[in-house]
């Protein structure tokens, strides 16, 4: 007889707990409407104490389509704002408001967020530079595409060519500009050819991280360094497994050929550099003097009675 009582009553429980899922995901979508009422204006920004601006400004249909926007609400992440008006951000520079972001990003990449803490970029934060990339420096997070998509990998060297591609940047720190060279070497070429004739598929070259990592980017001296003398053949083998142990020694470890970095690589270029002009301007005198002859035989010729 007992039994028989509580079937009414774990259905109600059981419907109870449906309806309020269904009001749950409901919430979530009204919250996510009403914020995007306002912050789908474009031309939104949000000034700081230093005068940095930040746009506030959403693209609904990206961030709907992204990782974020399916999975969570915009009061997941921004659990302030869920009064309006928004409390003031505590932040006072753009370098403080992306280190809160950090702790936001950490509650679910925890992972990720130890990964970087451990890298080069991670210790150089930690030391209070304040031009070190953060999470939201890499990663978009109102259009966070998966970073296994074509287009996210596509972008990878202008990406980090935003900090590595800076002269005041890298002569700040003592560091190369290493993707300007990157640009002109085979795996830049290919990789910037494929995104003009195949911009929707995945370049087969090698990237910035398939060489140096993704989080865990350590200096090249590091022996945990994927780049490090001990470890680079090892990472040249990912994309070229049949590589031997000489394979490594033909890069120019991202530097412009002279006489000290790569001297047989400029060399080569110098001979190739004389050689190709000289054979152009060689086929070209040939050229104009069978031009001339063809020509001074046809002026004979139509001078003969």
């Amino acid at each position: 007889m007992t039994s028989v009582r509580l079937v009414p009553i774990v259905l109600g429980v059981l419907v109870a707990g449906a309806a309020m899922i269904a009001f749950a995901g409901q919430s979530y979508a009204q919250d996510n409407d009403v914020c995007l009422s306002c912050h789908t204006a474009p031309g939104m920004i949000m000034t700081l104490p230093s005068s940095e601006v930040i746009s506030v400004t959403i693209d609904p249909k990206r961030f709907a389509d992204s990782p974020h926007g399916k999975a969570m609400t915009c009061a997941t992440c921004h659990t302030a704002n869920v009064e309006i008006p928004h409390p003031t951000t505590p932040a006072k520079t753009l370098k403080d408001f992306q280190k809160i972001a950090v702790g936001v990003c950490q509650s679910c990449h925890a992972d990720r967020v130890e990964q970087v803490n451990q890298s080069v970029h991670g210790r150089a934060a930690r030391m209070g530079f304040a031009d070190v990339p953060l999470c939201t420096t890499c990663h978009n997070p109102h259009d966070a595409a998966r970073v296994v998509s074509a287009e996210y990998r596509n972008n990878i060297p202008q990406l980090c060519g935003t900090c590595h591609a800076d002269p005041r940047i890298m002569n700040k720190y003592g560091l190369r500009l290493v993707y300007e060279t990157y640009i002109k070497e085979f795996h830049g070429v290919t990789t910037t050819l494929y995104k003009l004739t195949k911009p929707y598929g995945p370049v087969p070259a090698a990237v910035c991280t398939d060489c140096h990592g993704v989080h865990e980017i350590r200096a090249a001296i590091d022996p945990a360094s994927k780049v490090s003398p001990a470890n680079l053949l090892q990472t040249c083998r990912q994309c070229h497994p049949t590589a031997g142990r000489f394979f490594a020694s033909a890069w120019t470890e991202h530097r412009t050929p002279g006489p000290t970095a790569a001297p047989l690589v400029w060399y080569v270029q110098l001979f190739y550099g004389f050689l190709i002009p000289a054979t152009v301007a060689f086929l070209g005198v040939l050229t104009v003097l069978d031009l001339g002859r063809w020509a001074t035989d046809q002026l004979r010729r139509s001078g003969k009675p």
